[in-house]
């Protein structure tokens, strides 16, 4: 008799352990505890750190601090090519900080269609976070409303990530740039006509 799953189904009546279902469960379980990206059931583990990776990121280690600034010198490049573009915000940094700009986090109003608009100019962006940490159903337990976190629930809808890295030519930031001011001088509704 084959033993049974239900700690991995949470169900009595879940049946026979199958690989489907371990698999499943333990995708929910690891990495970030998701099937899909933001739709986290429970809170997981974001642990991918073996030896080996160990070994070589601490050779990587070295380049850490020129990597960072040339982040930073993109993202400075940025900043400069999208100022006055009318409903994009782009990322402030408070006095006293340094940002390593991972990520190159833009907000917008009308978020899907700028990133539908850059996917048609060849642009890929990603929206890192779709449902804020308090809205996830991992922590719907908590019953959080959006008035407790007004700025999460806010940006969430509004947040885009344009691409970045050490390695970014400048025609590709002008290429980003330019397309962004396109969007921008675009009426909302013939936005999706690119």
């Amino acid at each position: 008799m084959p033993e049974r799953a239900e700690h991995l189904d949470q169900s009595p009546a879940a049946g026979p352990a199958s690989p489907v279902k371990i698999s499943n469960r333990g995708r929910v379980i690891y990495p970030e505890s998701g099937l899909t990206k933001g739709e986290h059931q429970i809170e997981g583990i974001n642990s991918r750190l073996d030896g080996m990776q160990a070994a070589i990121l601490s050779v990587k280690l070295r380049h850490l601090d020129a990597w960072t600034q040339a982040r930073r010198d993109k993202a400075a490049s940025y900043n400069a090519r999208l100022a006055g573009i009318v409903g994009l915000e782009t990322p402030v940094e408070g006095e006293g900080c340094e940002h390593v700009y991972h990520l190159y986090v833009v907000r917008h109003d009308r978020r899907d269609e700028l990133a539908a608009h850059l996917a048609a100019a060849g642009i890929q962006t990603v929206v890192n976070y779709p449902v804020a940490l308090p809205f996830l159903p991992a922590y719907q337990r908590f019953g959080h409303v959006p008035r407790d976190f007004p700025n999460a629930w806010a940006n969430q809808g509004r947040i885009l990530s344009l691409p970045i890295f050490p390695e970014m030519h400048a025609s590709q930031q002008a290429h980003v740039a330019e397309a962004l001011h396109r969007f921008a001088e675009m009426r909302p509704d013939k936005s999706n006509k690119t």
